[in-house]
């Protein structure tokens, strides 16, 4: 079985979410099965990233890593660094934010985090 890899570097502009999601969506292709949660679990991911890491500062980028087989999808999102590690949390019935790391628990076959001495974090997650 071949596994694929792209990855592309972002500006950590809320407007670049849109872009990830394309990138991933055509990565994977209109027929892969995985499609459809990877493009919305990316719009998590690249929003978190935005919101809570120094991605969202003037200057600031993230990076989008997919790799991919016919059956499944990995995504990585790697931002410039927060002072916090991703935290799942329930968000109340009135709250408007607050279910990205949620939805990632729960359509994620598995998902994780690494931390990177320089506080740079990579969030990633496997769709099947």
């Amino acid at each position: 079985m071949s596994v694929n890899e792209k990855a592309v570097r972002l500006p950590g502009m809320p407007v670049q979410v849109a872009a990830a999601r394309r990138f991933v969506a055509e990565a994977l292709g209109d027929g892969h099965p995985c499609r459809a949660d990877a493009m919305l679990l990316t719009s998590e991911t690249g929003t978190n990233a935005i919101a809570h890491s120094s991605s969202g500062r003037p200057g600031g980028s993230f990076l989008l890593t997919v790799r991919w087989t016919d059956e499944w999808a990995r995504v990585a999102l790697a931002d410039q660094g927060a002072a916090g590690a991703p935290c799942l949390r329930r968000a109340g019935l009135g709250e408007s934010s607050g279910r990205g790391l949620a939805l990632l628990d729960g359509l994620a076959e598995r998902w994780g985090f690494s931390r990177c001495s320089s506080g740079a974090t990579e969030v990633w997650f496997v769709v099947i």
